[in-house]
């Protein structure tokens, strides 16, 4: 009886082990909203050589994305690279900010983040619109 007994601890045991590696899954929301943001009024002290690199994503008509960062526009994803290297080669603290257009498939959206990243980049966050909260 003993022996029995140990086995099944040792299966319990097992199981439990087993069962606490597993990662639940989750959905990702797509639409992002300031809801949940901070504003302050108060100007935050940068390096000069920080700014602010903003990629808007937007879908020109023959439904080919095209990447538009900080004035110059990019019609393919691979072109980004180099100037996102070079600027995070500059100042990898300055923050990369992705305003994706509502019709921009989200595996180009992830592709621009994903090598926003492997440039360099310490921050890449999304830009979200203020909705009108009205009481």
């Amino acid at each position: 009886m003993t022996p029995m007994i140990d086995i099944v601890f040792l299966l319990l045991v097992f199981f439990v082990v087993a069962a606490a590696g597993q990662v639940h899954e989750s959905l990702l929301p797509t639409e992002l909203t300031a809801a949940g943001g901070i504003e302050s009024s108060e100007p935050i002290e940068r390096d000069p050589w920080i700014v602010e690199v903003w990629l808007k994503l937007r879908t020109a008509d023959a439904g080919q994305t095209v990447i538009n960062m900080n004035g110059t526009e990019y019609a393919d994803i691979d072109q980004l690279a180099a100037p996102l290297k070079t600027l995070a080669g500059l100042s990898a603290e300055s923050p990369v900010i992705l305003d994706n257009g509502p019709d921009v498939p989200m595996r180009d959206v992830i592709a621009v983040y994903d090598l926003s990243r492997a440039a360099g980049f310490e921050s890449v966050n999304f830009a979200a619109k203020a909705e009108d909260v009205r009481q």
